[in-house]
């Protein structure tokens, strides 16, 4: 029942996830603004997620009890959502994005952070297979809201409500009572874990992994055009890497847990070499659908591997601060930071991202021994970096 409820958790959210992320832009342009001005706002949404992950979610959860705050947030992100409504001017979207940016992202480290109470206190939790169901709803999501653009690309919004909205629904049903916890206002926030040296290195290796699909995602596309393939094909080709990220969750918890964190680290960046310097070697489309599946390691093992080692050295009380700065640091600035270094890359050839995100991965590597050697050293928080 738990397992139920945390999987349609992950499905709801992501959904909404899956509109918010590709058509989000789409949608401020038929407010009027133009792709520049849109990029301008949904730039300024990054930078604000960072600090509200990072700082405002383990806030919450000290004053909160986990279930009050997931409601907290379902609640006002609904109602911020509502006020992009009435507005076409510049300078009011990017206030109210300012304000949704600030209480909506809050719902990723949210279910994250409740996978991980529930794997720690629950016998029979299989994250990984809770985990996909979050893919299946991106997926869902990207599809159907693809079809309503197609319609009138106005609806978008709507769309993004309704999956809110479900979001309150969800919110409002019992949680589990492991969750109906508040967190102690004596443990360390971010500053505090960025002392141990362990989750330093984990955070770190997080950070270029993740970011390095920057190039991936926002340059896939126009490269998959230079190649020659043809737009009605894009999007299943793009679907491909999904549908691997799914069938990796599915496994994971039975392949990946007989591999130690640092291990899984290495594997996810020696894959991430293998793929992104494929791409940029051979401009073939039939190298970039065979890259695809790989799509399971560079995502779906780096983010296997952090949730592992959060379940495995992290105290309960530091849980939503390492998912905060996990949602911050390696699934919002870092991703940002390459973004542009990717943009830089594209003007001197549509490859050239590609092999940038490769060399910014391969010193990364350098990282795991080390790792593997404090983790061995430690089997709580406490003792990290101690």
């Amino acid at each position: 029942m738990k397992q139920t409820w945390l999987s349609t958790n992950f499905f709801v959210f992501f959904f909404t996830w899956g509109i918010f992320l590709p058509y989000w832009t789409v949608w401020l342009i038929t407010k009027g603004l133009t792709a520049q001005q849109a990029g301008i706002v949904i730039s300024i949404g990054l930078l604000v997620r960072a600090f509200s992950t990072s700082y405002i979610f383990p806030a919450l959860c000290k004053r909160y009890w986990l279930s009050h705050v997931s409601l907290i947030v379902a609640f006002l992100s609904l109602i911020i959502l509502v006020c992009f409504l009435p507005f076409n001017n510049l300078a009011w979207l990017m206030l109210v994005m300012v304000f949704f940016s600030l209480i909506y992202p809050m719902l990723l480290p949210i279910n994250e952070t409740k996978a991980s109470i529930l794997s720690k206190e629950e016998n029979g939790i299989d994250y990984g297979k809770c985990r996909l169901w979050g893919s299946f709803g991106f997926i869902l999501s990207s599809v159907l809201t693809g079809w309503v653009a197609s319609k009138n690309a106005n609806n978008i919004i709507y769309l993004f409500l309704l999956g809110n909205l479900f979001i309150l629904i969800l919110s409002l049903i019992r949680s589990p009572s492991s969750l109906r916890v508040k967190f102690s206002q004596r443990a360390g926030g971010s500053f505090e874990l960025l002392k141990s040296k362990s989750f330093l290195i984990c955070l770190l290796l997080s950070m270029v992994l993740q970011g390095t699909h920057a190039a991936y995602y926002n340059y896939g596309v126009i490269y998959l055009k230079h190649i020659g393939i043809n737009s009605v094909y894009i999007g299943g080709i793009l679907v491909l890497a999904v549908l691997a990220e799914i069938g990796f969750f599915y496994i994971s918890n039975r392949v990946f847990t007989k591999f130690d964190v640092a291990t899984m680290f290495l594997l996810a960046g020696i894959a991430s070499i293998i793929r992104w310097s494929s791409v940029y070697f051979f401009e073939n489309p039939l190298v970039f659908v065979f890259s695809q599946p790989l799509h399971a390691l560079t995502f779906g093992l780096t983010h296997f591997a952090f949730m592992t080692f959060v379940n495995q050295y992290i105290s309960k009380d530091k849980i939503p601060s390492a998912h905060g700065l996990y949602a911050s640091l390696a699934m919002s600035l870092t991703t940002g930071v390459l973004t542009l270094v990717s943009g830089y890359l594209y003007l001197y050839s549509p490859g050239f991202p590609f092999l940038g995100m490769a060399l910014v991965v391969a010193p990364s590597l350098f990282l795991c021994p080390m790792l593997k050697k404090l983790t061995r050293q430690s089997s709580t928080f406490q003792q990290l970096g101690a």
